[in-house]
């Protein structure tokens, strides 16, 4: 019994000091609380950033163009669905819209029909020389062409094949364009793109897709894929090469390439020349096929 009160009263001074032990227990048990609220603040700022976006897309005005569906990516923003920017109220029935092309202030789209029926209708910057009433031109092999000045600084084109057309009926439809928006099927349902990027240049068909996207110091010109600092996306299914477009585009630049397949077995590729890789994946990333 004597040795085994020497031997605790040996290893008293080995004990931890109470008081320091305390200390640091209060140390951990402030420091969870901390980690736990930081935490639960997060989670509720998560909440009312989900809130706010929900109520964004239902606050948005219904005559509005909708946007592709956005996808993950607080940093970048969705891209605005292509829409060409008028409608044709008497357009023959027997034409639906094969391919189209937005850029900048112009906008064209390809009708085709049976037999080799073809018509192309298009919104331009108008000349001075365009008719209020309309005129009908003549041209080569037999086609016609039909322009009437909508409104100021706005002239519509329709051209067609070699005496597809009466005149009268032309002049019916070229009065018949509004600019009022007609939304145009995409093979894209998402694509978002870092903000400071917007579409020059978007041109579909059935088969294939191409858009340009360009950074805001890129000047406004046409075609702005010359520029090395844009982005080309272009969208093609099985079996189609080379994008369909109404507009005859350059060749593109060596440089940067990022290619993806996408469901439905369409290929996406991002090229660019001057432009940042981490950008080309970003909008790479984003992109799901409709």
């Amino acid at each position: 019994m004597r040795k085994l009160r020497e031997a605790l009263k040996t290893r008293e001074a080995l004990a931890p000091d109470p008081d320091a032990v305390l200390a640091g227990a209060h140390g951990r048990i402030r420091r969870r609380r901390t980690q736990r609220r930081v935490a639960g603040a997060a989670a509720a700022v998560a909440v009312v950033i989900a809130v706010a976006v929900a109520g964004m897309s239902l606050l948005r005005p219904s005559g509005e163009p909708e946007s592709i569906e956005a996808a993950a990516g607080a940093a970048d923003l969705p891209v605005p669905a292509p829409a060409l920017p008028f409608t044709v109220d008497n357009l023959p029935p027997s034409l639906e819209l094969s391919s189209w092309t937005v850029a900048g202030g112009s906008a064209s789209g390809r009708y085709e029909g049976y037999y080799g029926t073809t018509m192309e209708i298009s919104v331009s910057e108008a000349g001075p020389d365009v008719a209020d009433t309309g005129t009908v031109t003549y041209l080569s092999g037999g086609a016609a062409r039909a322009q009437l000045r909508i409104e100021p600084g706005k002239v519509v084109t329709v051209v067609t094949g070699s005496r597809q057309f009466p005149e009268a009926g032309l002049l019916e439809i070229v009065k018949s364009v509004r600019l009022v928006p007609t939304p145009v099927h995409s093979m894209l349902r998402t694509l978002r793109a870092p903000a400071g990027l917007t579409v020059r240049q978007w041109s579909g068909g059935a088969e294939a897709e191409y858009l340009t996207l360009c950074p805001a110091e890129v000047p406004l010109k046409t075609p702005a894929r010359t520029d090395g600092r844009c982005y080309e996306i272009t969208v093609t299914s099985a079996g189609a090469p080379v994008p369909i477009t109404t507009k005859a585009l350059t060749p593109l630049p060596p440089g940067k390439t990022v290619r993806r397949l996408l469901n439905g077995g369409t290929v996406l590729t991002v090229s660019t020349e001057l432009g940042a890789e981490a950008v080309m994946e970003a909008i790479s990333t984003s992109a799901v096929g409709s």
